[in-house]
């Protein structure tokens, strides 16, 4: 947008064209359309476990690396992240809530963290190890009361690692 001076000395905006919404147009999407998507992905019968244990998969192949001392640890945790963040943002689309919070909570953790020593390493195999019950149990949904109870552990231990390793740490914002 630019703002130019008539000869009347009144500044003048010019707005761009917007090419992108000349192409699709304007409105939203019409109820039918809604309720058919909706419909859709309520009754679709997609088996997300074997899609998560290759994510689980590749998250223990990297962990194993760390446990073997691998020395690029910043490339090494983006490495790990990867199946974590597919776990999280998959879960609850296919009704695997419990797996997406575990994943989310180890996410935010992984990117609190400068580096990855022990202490950090056993808190990701704990968060590993949940995720692999729960895709292993097929453990849908949020697990109820017990997933909520698992869910505050797993955050309380994050907070204490935080406490403990306040230098190798930028403490998340509300945890």
């Amino acid at each position: 947008m630019s703002d130019e001076k008539s000869s009347t000395g009144k500044v003048r905006f010019i707005n761009p064209p917007n090419t992108l919404k000349i192409k699709v147009g304007t409105g939203g999407l019409n109820d039918a359309t809604i309720k058919r998507s909706q419909s859709y992905i309520n009754d679709v019968k997609v088996d997300f476990a074997p899609y998560a244990k290759q994510y689980l998969e590749e998250l223990e192949k990297q962990s194993a690396l760390l446990q073997k001392g691998a020395q690029n640890n910043a490339e090494l945790k983006e490495k790990i992240i990867a199946p974590i963040m597919q776990l999280k943002a998959h879960g609850g689309m296919f009704k695997y809530q419990l797996l997406s919070d575990v994943a989310d909570i180890a996410l935010q953790f992984l990117e609190a963290i400068n580096e990855i020593n022990d202490d950090a390493s056993n808190i990701l195999n704990a968060h590993k190890n949940t995720m692999k019950i729960i895709v292993k149990n097929n453990l849908t949904g949020n697990g109820g009361s017990e997933g909520g109870k698992l869910i505050r552990e797993l955050d309380k231990a994050c907070k204490r690692y935080f406490l403990k390793h306040k230098k190798n740490s930028a403490i998340p914002k509300g945890r």
